[in-house]
Parts: C-alpha cells; structure tokens; sequence
C-alpha cells in the first residue's frame, strides 16, 4: 500500500506536517485544513512503520464520531481497505503493516492511555485542560519505540489568551504553528493568491458570525469569551513573573476540596504596593486520599507562615473535618454566595489589587475562559458555564472570600454618668 503523500499542504499546515518536535500543536480558524493535514500524517505513519501504535483523541469520546473520524474516513481513507473495528462508532484501525490507530476520549480514557504509544493526535486541543494534555505526553515517551520519533500532536481553534496552550508554547516546551484560511487550497488557489468560489462561500460563512465566534473562527485571534466573568482580567497587567514572595509577607491559602481534582492556591500580600501575589498553585487528581494531598500542600508551603487555610463551601464540613485530621487547620469561607466570591475576585483584578504568577499556568487558563452560559437570545445568564471544571478558580474565590470580608469592630466605651440630683 502506497504510503505517498494524497495531498499539498502549505503555509503553517506543511509546517506541522513535517515538524518531528515532540509536542506541537497546529492552531488556526475553523476550515483552514488543520484537521486534514495532521490526520493525514498519522495515516501516512501507520502505513510506514510497523506494529505502530496512534491515538486519535479529544475530551469527550462521543464528539469524536461525528467530527474527526468523520474527516478520517471520507477524506484520509477512503477506500483504502483498512481494517475498521466498531462499525460506525469505531474503536480501532488496522493496518496491514501491524500498526493501529485507537480511537480515545478523556472521559473514557483508563483502557487505551494507560498503555504506551508511539503518537497521540488531540482533535479540539483547546478542549483538553493541561492536565489532559500531560498525561497524554506521558503515553509518549518513546518506550514503545514502533517509529523513530515520538509525538503528542493536535489542533485547535483559538480560545482565551490565557490559555495553557499559549503559556505552554512561550516557556518553549511546545511547538504552535499557525494556519490560515489561504493555507487551504480548497479556498484558496496555491497560484495566483485568489478565493475560489468555494472559498467565497465558506468563508462567508465564517464572516457573518458574531462576536467570539467572529475573532477566533474567522480572524483566528485568541479573544476572550462571551460572557466573560472576569472580562477585566489583562494579560499584561495581571500576569508576572514568578518570583518567591519574602517570607515576611502574609500568606493565605484557599482549597477547593471536592471534584475531579483537589485543588490550591496560595496567596501572598505584598503591603508596600498593596497587591496580592497568586504565587503557587496545586492542582492534582482525586485519586489520592485527602491525607496525601494535606501532605503535598504542606510540602509546598513548607518554611512559610500561613495564617489562614480556607476549605470549600456550607456544603462540604466533612472535607473540612478530614484536612484538619490530616494536620491542616482549615476554616469556612465566611461568604458561601458563589457570586459574592466571585465580586471579591472581581473587585481585586479591577482595582489592581491582585496579579497571577505567570508559573500559575492552570490558573490562567481558568481565568481565561470562566464564562456565564448564553441563553438563546445571545444574553449571558447568572449560570456559570461547565462550573465543575473551575477548581482552582472555587480556590481562589475562598481565600478572597476570607481576605475582603467585612470584619466587625468591638471596643468598650467608658462613657460615666452622673446619678442623682445635679448639685
């Protein structure tokens, strides 16, 4: 079977096409051919190298379906003869050199990404958190050694300018290539530059789109959300350097103790400028017991003084109870309101009052894309969009919670009154 190349690619899809880093992702606006051009070498590997084992995966299994594997089908193997495994939902490709490409989602993962691979492909990378993206370069380390090379790929759409991917690629351990609508030859001819009529139809699609939808599936720029809730966030005034605060500083720490994944940030009050310093962040699984991440927390903040460890809502008292048996001395936030926690966040980005430490990179990304769901009529709601994924971000409006709540003042006075008859 012919393991030439079935189509051109050009500008920043022949650049990932080629590129051997060992994670890259192709970023770009919907219907530049990202998708094509990375599904394109995954098949190209598994045709050339054998006993291979590819992963084609996003967030949630069911999206793969009607999406990506659609693309791969019609468009990549066609009526190439390979092996296909679950029908029209399939689980697996087979190919004649031995090698074969599975087919994955983060919510269904234990089974394939337990295992070793020589190349995972993420389709919608922006959907993935860091965390996501982690484990699966933890799947290619090369120790199933089928291709020379090993790889964690994917695409995406642009998303928030804070996300893990535009942090991931600045610090250099990611490689982002960019790609266009004129790198897609079906919009675009190669030749003369010009829009194809079929590009003048599609892209008007694109054009007539509305707000977000506009900046990052038409411009491809990395906007920030409809319905934003922390909209005042800037990039360049929240975000600093990392830097150890002096211990002489006063430190806060708020936990979120229930979820998918436990979560902390520690705070840091900078009193000569009068900021707040986000400085450290944990964010782990909930695998472990809460005895042995009370025991991660506290190695973190080992040699600081924290006067105040706040620990969930009303809600969660058990959580409380078993991080105070695990040696962390944690206290309710006095605001339970998620809104009034949010308004404490909100106060202190708006007034400069607090900055994020640029090595908070799961924090960022959260911050970036916290959201209030948009109902029919484009009108954003009091709901938060998927709340359950904003873990750290439920951390850090406990410990506002705590810092900006209104403190009563009691004093005695001593005020004496004569008794009697006033001589």
């Amino acid at each position: 079977m012919s393991c030439e190349i079935p189509y051109s690619f050009y500008g920043g899809n022949a650049k990932a096409f080629y590129c051997r880093d060992p994670e890259v992702i192709l970023a770009g606006p919907a219907d530049t051919g990202k998708t094509l051009a990375l599904l394109t070498g995954l098949h190209l590997r598994a045709l050339k190298y054998k006993n291979a084992s590819l992963v084609i995966v996003r967030k949630q299994l069911t999206d793969t379906y009607p999406t990506v594997l659609v693309t791969f089908r019609q468009k990549v193997l066609g009526e190439s003869g390979i092996t296909i495994y679950g029908g029209e939902k399939p689980q697996w490709f087979d190919y004649p050199s031995g090698s074969r490409i599975w087919v994955a989602g983060m919510d269904k993962s234990s089974k394939i990404l337990s295992a070793e691979h020589d190349i995972v492909y993420a389709n919608q990378a922006e959907e993935l958190s860091l965390v996501d993206w982690e484990t699966l370069t933890t799947r290619t380390t090369g120790r199933a050694g089928h291709i020379p090379y090993n790889q964690t790929i994917g695409d995406c759409n642009p998303a928030t300018p804070t996300h893990w991917i535009k942090t991931r690629a600045a610090s250099g351990a990611l490689t982002l290539f960019e790609s266009t609508h004129r790198d897609n030859p079906e919009l675009y001819d190669q030749a003369t530059g010009e829009i194809t009529e079929a590009g003048q139809q599609r892209i008007g699609r694109l054009k007539a789109l509305t707000g977000t939808r506009l900046l990052r599936l038409y411009h491809g720029l990395w906007a920030v959300p409809e319905g934003a809730i922390y909209e005042v966030f800037d990039e360049e005034k929240h975000v600093v350097t990392h830097f150890e605060p002096p211990l002489a500083w006063p430190r806060v720490v708020g936990i979120d103790p229930f979820g998918a994944q436990i979560a902390a940030v520690w705070l840091a009050y900078d009193a000569q400028a009068g900021v707040m310093n986000v400085y450290r962040e944990y964010r782990e699984p909930f695998g472990k017991t809460v005895a042995g991440h009370a025991e991660s927390i506290l190695q973190a903040s080992r040699g600081e003084t924290v006067f105040a460890w706040v620990c969930g809502g009303p809600s969660e008292r058990a959580w409380r109870v078993e991080f105070e048996a695990a040696g962390i001395p944690v206290i309710e936030p006095p605001a339970s309101d998620v809104w009034v926690g949010i308004d404490r966040v909100h106060r202190l980005l708006a007034g400069f009052g607090m900055v994020v430490h640029d090595n908070c990179v799961h924090l960022l990304s959260e911050i970036g894309d916290y959201r209030r769901k948009i109902d029919r009529d484009g009108i954003p709601t009091e709901q938060i969009e998927h709340k359950e994924r904003y873990h750290l971000l439920d951390a850090l409006r406990y410990a506002c919670a705590f810092l900006m709540d209104p403190r009563e003042e009691s004093r005695v006075v001593y005020a004496p009154t004569r008794i009697g008859p006033q001589w």
